[in-house]
């Protein structure tokens, strides 16, 4: 499947490799590096680069590119979910990624590449178990035995019928939790419309009950639910089926399912941009407009708006009604930072004003065509998905289940013309 792996930084040093395969040379790494400085900014660097002998795939992360390089035909999506489970577990182990931690925890770094893969191919990935054969750093280790502290584990002589769970866990208080995180992407049309609007979400589970717990989770509406993925304890036969979730469950964190819902009817809110720019006068005007469309009766909160400019900025006289009005000179972009919005507010929330644009810049349309909103909407779900119910069998003690929904902004953007 994956023959090396480079973890390079922002500046193109190679700070960690390993390889399972036969040693690829760090000309590929090189190679890699002057295809992100082509791509003019990291994140638009291609997923899949093909050379002639080795495919690069890669993952982007705080700066950091975990690179997998694969000389035979390979899924690349596979390599993709290897390389951002590899992130997900590093940064339990060592927090924040970025270039100083990984250099002072490569061994660290070296231990979990040596037990997550073995000749190129994925063995172990769930988290408690790699806690089990590589001991995290000193101050990630207090705050997992603070956490385990709860429970007391049994010697667990057996094989467990599961891979990803231990037998002989036990707990003194038995509780399951979910969070149910929806990404929301929408375009608007200039007229108020929505040409495309969709919720990419995933759903994070805390499991710490006793034994080996079956759970059925039921939802409603599931006939809205799309593209789903599912963590390897989820029997997939029973949801096609039923449409219902079966599994028993990983001790600790982990993710449970992700989904898409495509063609949503309504948008969360609704903004209303008038941007015009005059090259004769280098001089503009903006006005725009935001109110609550579709919450559910809740309130959006950190509503922040990104008003690009087709140029650099002189000077501003835009005002607003509601939060403050900044410029980012490095983006270009006119920052709306408009907090709150309750739905029982009934005042306009609006920001106007003029711009000045440096003598002899160029003026074009192609800067501003979308404004972008950032939102969150916490306590809901956007979509209208939510849990029905959670139901343990085979085991006789009644757990605390507790269920959270939250609704953040991904790309939501609103044309201009």
């Amino acid at each position: 499947m994956i023959q090396s792996l480079f973890i390079i930084n922002n500046q193109g040093e190679i700070i960690i490799e390993k390889h399972w395969r036969g040693r690829v040379s760090r000309t590929v790494g090189e190679y890699f590096v002057e295809q992100v400085r082509k791509a003019g900014k990291p994140e638009e660097t291609p997923p899949v680069i093909a050379m002639s002998n080795h495919y690069i795939i890669h993952v982007l992360r705080s700066d950091v590119f975990f690179v997998g390089v694969v000389q035979s035909e390979t899924p690349p999506m596979m390599v993709v979910e290897l390389l951002n489970r590899l992130v997900e577990i590093l940064t339990s182990y060592i927090g924040k990624i970025n270039d100083n931690n990984i250099k002072q925890n490569f061994v660290i770094l070296y231990q979990l590449l040596d037990e997550m893969i073995d000749n190129g191919f994925p063995i172990t990935t769930e988290l408690s178990l790699l806690y089990d054969l590589v001991k995290p750093p000193v101050g990630v280790l207090k705050s997992i035995s603070d956490a385990v502290n709860t429970h007391v584990q049994s010697s667990g002589h057996g094989i467990s019928p599961v891979p990803w769970r231990k037998i002989g866990i036990k707990y003194a208080a038995n509780e399951i939790f979910f969070d149910l995180d929806e990404e929301m992407n929408c375009i608007i049309d200039v007229n108020g419309n929505s040409i495309k609007c969709e919720v990419n979400a995933k759903i994070n589970c805390n499991c710490r009950l006793t034994g080996m717990p079956d759970l059925v989770m039921n939802f409603k509406q599931p006939q809205m639910i799309e593209d789903v993925s599912f963590h390897p304890c989820v029997r997939y036969a029973k949801y096609e089926q039923d449409r219902t979730i079966s599994f028993v469950p990983p001790d600790g964190e982990f993710v449970l399912m992700t989904y898409r819902i495509n063609n949503l009817p309504m948008s969360p809110l609704y903004c209303r941009p008038q941007l015009s720019f005059n090259e004769n006068t280098n001089s503009g005007t903006v006005n725009v407009m935001l109110g609550i469309r579709h919450t559910q009766g809740k309130a959006l909160e950190e509503v922040r708006v990104l008003i690009p400019l087709p140029c650099q900025l002189d000077s501003h006289t835009i005002t607003a009604t509601v939060g403050t009005v900044t410029f980012d000179p490095l983006m270009k972009h006119i920052v709306w930072n408009v907090g709150r919005i309750d739905p029982q507010d009934k005042k306009t929330i609006s920001c106007s004003g003029g711009v000045r644009l440096p003598n002899k810049s160029e003026v074009s349309r192609s800067g501003t065509a979308a404004v972008l909103v950032d939102f969150k909407v916490p306590t809901v779900a956007l979509s209208g998905i939510k849990v029905d119910a959670v139901n343990l069998k085979n085991e006789n003690y009644k757990p605390y289940k507790g269920v959270r929904y939250q609704t953040v902004a991904g790309r939501f953007e609103v044309r201009t013309y």
